[in-house]
């Protein structure tokens, strides 16, 4: 990890001088190395000469896979055949100099491809390996396949999602490779500061299972010593006994709205106009005679709220101190007042389009990271060959030999990005 002068430190990111070889594909692996990029890690992206397959992967607007732009923003690109001793060798230069390597590959393909921890660990003993996959590098299911929906399935959310009469449901985008990449990037702070520390680098072994029951909390003691295995309550809580409720336009959640204290409880009874539920002689005044009569309530709370737009029956409950939220569909979502002033929604200019991602979700104060686009399939082959100390004449050897691949937004459509 480079070491900073003075002068250098005011223009710094928070992972400013290290670097990453990301040999990743999909999602949770480049999501984990997006992280790193995004605070100022120099993100090496190293693909086989056909590219990675996210490249191609739908959806896809004018050639360009808006699935990858998601994922591989801040990074520069390597196309190399690692199969090739040629291509071992820059790859093992590479190692000489980094920080980390990710990957998301089979849980014996860096093995078969020259960069088991084993291996890297022998050439850099400083350098940390983050080895995402479906179950781990352990186990009896260490060699299965795994897509988001087997994790989310295996992991019990599934069945924990939905309606009590309905089936299994699953999470509208792919949870189970975010948190793992998230979870990653979390273990490769970790190994770094041990790093920092001894010296010496860390295997951190990441498994898409383990991180969705790590999430799971109350819910296994609460089947193990309780019995309750069936836990589906589709829109409401049974703690907080909080429920989306119908608008004019769509539905409003209102968060423990039964278990309001008094004061809330008086506002939230006026606003709905139920004045003599405010009294203390009310059934409805104490929580206990609220939930004894939840159907009552629920009806009488749908009455007002179908009378509202989901947005003006939102602003009514904040003001009275009524936690809820519209439930947004996409469109909101990315014109949402609080979430673009909190920038979550950024776009990259890529060729003649516009594309919107997810922003940076962990705020750091003089975090500053200009975001640029995704390499094209080997953008930078030249200029990371060239600080490995590869001369031209050998640069242009790997070249006319495929050992490296270089592309450009002038000669590539497909790998656009």
């Amino acid at each position: 990890m480079k070491k900073f002068l003075k002068d250098e430190v005011k223009f710094m990111t928070v992972l400013s001088g290290v670097r990453v070889l990301d040999l990743t594909h999909y999602i949770a692996g480049p999501y984990c190395s997006q992280i790193l990029a995004d605070y100022g890690a120099d993100v090496i992206k190293i693909e086989r000469l056909d590219g990675e397959v996210g490249r191609t992967s739908a959806p896809m607007h004018d050639d360009i896979s808006l699935y990858f732009a998601s994922e591989n923003r801040n990074k520069r690109g390597l196309s190399l055949d690692l199969k090739s001793s040629k291509g071992k060798a820059i790859l093992h230069r590479l190692i000489e100099t980094s920080d980390v390597l990710v990957t998301n590959y089979g849980s014996n393909v860096p093995e078969k491809l020259g960069f088991s921890y084993e291996t890297i660990s022998a050439i850099n003993p400083e350098i940390s390996m983050v080895h995402i996959t479906g179950f781990g590098t352990t186990g009896p299911y260490r060699d299965y396949g795994a897509y988001d929906g087997v994790i989310q399935s295996m992991s019990g959310l599934a069945e924990l999602t939905g309606h009590p009469d309905g089936p299994p449901t699953y999470v509208g985008f792919f949870i189970a490779d975010h948190i793992a990449g998230l979870q990653a990037t979390l273990g490769t702070m970790l190994a770094l500061f041990h790093k920092e520390r001894t010296g010496k680098g860390r295997f951190v072994d990441i498994s898409m299972l383990d991180g969705l029951v790590s999430l799971l909390g109350f819910s296994i003691s609460e089947a193990k010593l309780h019995g309750i295995t069936k836990q589906r309550w589709g829109t409401s809580d049974r703690f907080q006994y909080s429920k989306a409720f119908p608008t004019i336009d769509g539905y409003v959640f209102l968060g423990a709205y039964i278990n309001a204290p008094e004061k809330k409880w008086i506002e939230f009874a006026k606003l709905i106009g139920k004045n003599e539920w405010a009294q203390s002689n009310s059934p409805f005044f104490m929580e206990e005679g609220r939930f004894k009569n939840r159907e009552i309530l629920d009806k009488t709370i749908a009455e007002w709220t179908i009378q509202h737009t989901k947005e003006e029956a939102f602003q009514f409950l904040q003001q009275k101190g009524i936690a809820s939220s519209p439930v947004n569909n996409l469109d909101e979502v990315i014109n949402n007042p609080q979430i673009q002033h909190r920038e979550m929604i950024k776009s990259l200019n890529i060729g003649n389009l516009n594309v919107p991602v997810p922003g940076v979700a962990i705020k750091i104060t003089e975090n500053i990271k200009e975001f640029t686009i995704p390499p094209t399939l080997g953008e930078h082959s030249k200029e990371i060959l060239a600080q490995l100390g590869f001369s031209d004449d050998e640069i242009e050897d790997f070249i006319v030999n495929n050992i490296v691949r270089v592309d450009t937004y002038d000669n590539c459509i497909v790998n656009k990005i």
